[in-house]
């Protein structure tokens, strides 16, 4: 789910300038240079949706549209497309931004079957070409054959007046087929990755790294070398795919044979820029007939041994901290009402960052210099002195505090001006294959090229440095992404296979806790996942991945390359949100159950505390409950009551379940950008019936908790529950 901003910062788009109404005619169609194959095609007038559509004598279409679904088909196809027709394109004009442009390759229509493309920019007076490139649609679908037919989907907004015309397919240009080949390369690499990591986390070496540890500026990296012939060691960045290359960085020459110790500066240049070798996995490479191979595991760091004399001020939460929540940044009242113990703020670097003063300045800001692998970044001063006064606030009160590293998303053309935000920046840090093929919420970081890497080292250094020491307040734990089982949505990186995916957001959190664990001796670093323990959804465009799966692979990458302190950041709503959770169906007391809820958290507390699973075997690994919360979508009595049954159930299964630290429930108050759901504690900002931010019935509940008053409050929802003891809500999980 989308987590609201609990930090005081708010994000704001900018609507589209209404255009003037494009003119028909102006000018002669005209066809791409080079083009030399073409496939005309007509539009279906008679097949449209939520647009009024006529034709005019020139051929021209002319289209308004007159709901929020607005689309329309082309004609089938009568005879085969040449294989050389691999382009659509058309002319247009339009009086307003269109967003969201997706093709559907019909027949059959299915989102299975849809593919995403760059937005039309408003053009009122003069024609512009429009071009999307559909080589990978037309092999991944076979289409193009006699009877199949595109639907072309025009965004999402009512009274937009779109011209178009010479609608066809076509051959692609030089500068096009180079892109499209270059594309192809991409996901044939994908394909590859997917088929050689499973057998690479599954096979064995004879040979291994035993032991990297990190100094000040050293790099220890020990091991046993069992091969027969010449052995280098490797050194594998984060932007590289090990089981990609075919030439390793080389940074000692000559392992020696037996155990052996290898000493490197910690700093060194790669690919044109200053690195942190804190950040790499380290390999014993041989060379054959076929080139440089892995004859190892690869090893990053150990999680213990990181230097962390930087940490020297920091100071770790202590005490329980099973009520948690979020807060409204300006009624931090509400904290010590509730008597919360533990809330969440917002990292988000495009938001935070800038390329340089002169940007900073231009947009009224000013900037905070950290200077990190020998160049200096900067950072938005009045967003940290507003983030700084906030998690003073926290810490005073003795709040357990945890982060969320997040990424807004961008598209190319974005005219958003906000204040503290760097396009070029959000551009930089965007994963590449963003919006491939669907557009979510939050996008993947880009982790594939030496810049982006530094920015998002940078940023995550100056944060970590900053709220360690408690000059400036706290943040102790960390979460990397939001709702990683659902990437489409909340962690977008493009459609990936698992294991590829996995080995991406795996990366981030090796680089995450790398960098912060010198601030932070006490540092964990979290795993967002939703309530899809076993469920998961896989098609040809959209992934949706099993939350047990996930860990599983994480704990393998774990004791394959070398263990570090991750957690669990769970978000355990209930079955479709309803407030009586006790009932959720689809979540049952077996490790194996499609659904873990709030209703069986006691899966989860057997997870952790299974020795495979644990951090070095024998230490049970960080979690918090870091998101969830009951809808009361109607404000009925029945609902209300729910919803308060339902936060004493929850917060009396964590207190009952000692691996599980943590409930922040979700939202503090209810609010428009999550449509129909009234998760919070308090009803909304504007609620004139009920009052602004007018305490729910839950809202008493979390009160009450933990305190003297816990039983009068608390106890009379047994009813509603079916219990008449609070350990009746524990279950045994019996496989």
């Amino acid at each position: 789910m989308l987590l609201m901003a609990s930090s005081g910062f708010v994000l704001s788009a900018c609507s589209d300038k209404d255009m003037p109404e494009p003119a028909a005619g102006g000018g002669s169609s005209e066809t791409i240079p080079g083009e030399t194959v073409t496939v005309p095609l007509t539009i279906n007038t008679a097949d449209v949706n939520d647009i009024n559509i006529s034709r005019n004598k020139s051929g021209e279409y002319k289209i308004m549209t007159n709901g929020r679904d607005p689309w329309f088909k082309t004609q089938a196809l009568t005879t085969d497309i040449p294989l050389e027709a691999q382009a659509l394109s058309f002319e247009y004009k339009c009086s307003k931004d269109i967003k969201d442009v997706q093709l559907y390759f019909g027949d059959p229509i299915s989102t299975d079957r849809m593919k995403k493309f760059e937005d039309m920019t408003a053009s009122p007076s003069e024609w512009k070409s429009y071009t999307c490139i559909i080589t990978s649609s037309i092999r991944e679908y076979g289409w193009g054959k006699p009877g199949d037919y595109l639907r072309i989907d025009i965004g999402a907004r009512k009274d937009v007046l779109l011209m178009v015309r010479n609608l066809r397919l076509r051959n692609l240009t030089p500068e096009e087929k180079s892109a499209a080949d270059s594309e192809e390369e991409h996901w044939k690499n994908i394909d590859l990755l997917e088929e050689r990591l499973p057998e690479y986390l599954k096979g064995s070496y004879s040979s291994e790294i035993t032991s990297v540890k990190v100094g000040t500026d050293k790099v220890t990296i020990t091991g046993v070398n069992n091969e027969s012939g010449t052995v280098n060691l490797g050194e594998v960045t984060p932007y590289e795919d090990m089981l990609l290359l075919k030439e390793f960085k080389k940074p000692s020459l000559n392992v020696p044979a037996g155990t052996f110790t290898i000493t490197l500066d910690r700093a060194t240049q790669y690919d044109g820029y200053n690195y942190d070798r804190l950040l790499s996995k380290f390999v014993l490479v041989t060379t054959d007939s076929q080139g440089e191979k892995a004859v190892s595991f690869a090893r990053y760091v150990d999680g213990e041994g990181i230097d962390t004399s930087k940490g020297t001020g920091y100071v770790d939460y202590s005490g329980d901290i099973t009520k948690g929540g979020e807060y409204i940044s300006e009624r931090l009242s509400d904290l010590d009402h509730l008597g919360l113990k533990a809330v969440m703020v917002h990292c988000i670097p495009s938001i935070v960052m800038w390329t340089s003063e002169a940007e900073a300045t231009s947009r009224g800001d000013q900037v905070i210099k950290h200077r990190y692998m020998g160049q200096e970044y900067y950072f938005s001063k009045s967003f940290f002195e507003r983030q700084d006064k906030i998690l003073m606030e926290l810490q005073r009160r003795g709040i357990a505090v945890f982060g969320v590293f997040l990424l807004r998303a961008e598209t190319p053309n974005s005219d958003v001006t906000d204040r503290n935000y760097s396009h070029e920046i959000g551009m930089l840090l965007q994963h590449p294959d963003y919006g491939l093929p669907g557009t979510g919420v939050f996008p993947m970081v880009n982790l594939t090229v030496p810049k982006a890497v530094n920015y998002w080292a940078a940023c995550v250094d100056f944060i970590a440095s900053r709220y360690s020491d408690g000059s400036h307040g706290r943040i102790h734990r960390y979460v990397f992404h939001n709702e990683i089982d659902e990437p489409a949505e909340w962690n977008n990186c493009g459609w990936k296979p698992f294991h590829v995916y996995v080995d991406m957001y795996n990366k981030s959190i090796r680089l995450g806790y790398n960098i912060i664990k010198q601030y932070n001796p006490n540092v964990k670093v979290m795993v967002p996942l939703t309530q899809k323990w076993t469920k998961e959804e896989l098609t040809a465009t959209r992934n949706s991945f099993a939350s047990k799966k996930i860990l599983e692979e994480l704990v393998l990458h774990s004791q394959k390359e070398g263990d570090f302190d991750w957690g669990v950041g769970y978000h355990a709503y209930p079955e479709n949100f309803s407030p009586t959770t006790w009932l959720d169906k689809s979540a049952t007391f077996s490790m194996n159950t499609e659904l873990l809820t709030m209703k069986n958290l006691e899966v989860l507390d057997k997870w952790l505390k299974t020795p495979v699973n644990m951090y070095q075997g024998n230490k049970i690994r960080c979690c918090w409950l870091t998101e969830q919360g009951a809808s009361t979508p109607n404000y009925t009595v029945t609902e209300l009551n729910n919803q308060a049954a339902c936060a004493a159930y929850a917060l009396n299964k964590v207190k009952r379940l000692s691996a599980i630290e943590t409930l922040i429930w979700h939202a503090i108050a209810d609010n428009d950008t999550e449509g129909s759901l009234n998760l919070g504690l308090h009803y909304r900002q504007q609620d004139i019936e009920h009052g602004s931010f007018a305490p729910k019935p839950s809202w008493y509940v979390y009160q009450a908790f933990g305190t003297p008053n816990e039983a009068t409050i608390l106890d009379p929802y047994k009813r509603l529950i079916g219990i008449t003891d609070w350990d009746e809500i524990i279950h045994q999980v019996n496989d």
